[in-house]
């Protein structure tokens, strides 16, 4: 009896060609796997704003009290870390640091000592940025008939735009308040992100 010995395999340079396949797959896995999350980011961070945003105009037609919505004053770290202030008028503000929730007895659009705070978020996601229009840059405020309203008392409109820090040319979120106090999410291309 005679046996013969079969010897299948493959050489180097297929096997190298072969890892380099692996590789490039990986590769692009892992980066459309980096833009899902980021998006995931933006779109989460946004969503929270905008329950926020609907919570404070239920309170404020509960309540038949003004309640505002503000954007938290910038802290040093990076940590997220629960908001005790509110960015003041002559500040740089930015949403994506936080914001608080109260009752504005003085409609002032200041957390002041002794007004109930109903609601604290801490600073987003680094990779997310949330900047407001000049209506709603600081503060949004519902008045008790749950319209929205400046500290004057004029009517308040204005666009959040969310998206990725630093990104160019790509999807974002923008949650729009209208004159009367409604909030609603736009997906929409946002040209250049702060």
């Amino acid at each position: 009896m005679k046996f013969t010995l079969k010897v299948d395999g493959y050489s180097l340079i297929e096997m190298l060609f072969m890892l380099f396949i692996v590789g490039v797959l990986c590769s692009t896995v892992a980066l459309s796997f980096k833009g899902l999350q980021s998006r995931v980011h933006i779109q989460a961070a946004s969503q929270a704003l905008l329950s926020d945003v609907l919570s404070a105009r239920a309170q404020a037609l509960r309540r038949e009290r003004r309640v505002t919505l503000c954007a938290a004053a910038l802290d040093s770290g990076l940590q997220p870390t629960l908001p005790t202030a509110c960015a003041s008028s002559g500040s740089s503000v930015a949403w994506h640091q936080g914001w608080l929730v109260f009752e504005d007895a003085n409609s002032n659009g200041l957390w002041d000592e002794g007004e109930p705070l109903l609601q604290q978020r801490s600073r987003m996601n680094p990779q997310v940025s949330a900047t407001g229009n000049t209506t709603v840059g600081r503060y949004v405020s519902f008045g008790e008939s749950g319209r929205s309203l400046l500290l004057n008392g004029a009517f308040q409109a204005g666009t959040i735009t969310f998206c990725e820090s630093g990104a160019n040319a790509k999807e974002g979120w923008l949650l729009v308040v209208n004159a009367v106090g409604r909030a609603r999410l736009d997906k929409g291309q946002i040209a250049i992100c702060p």
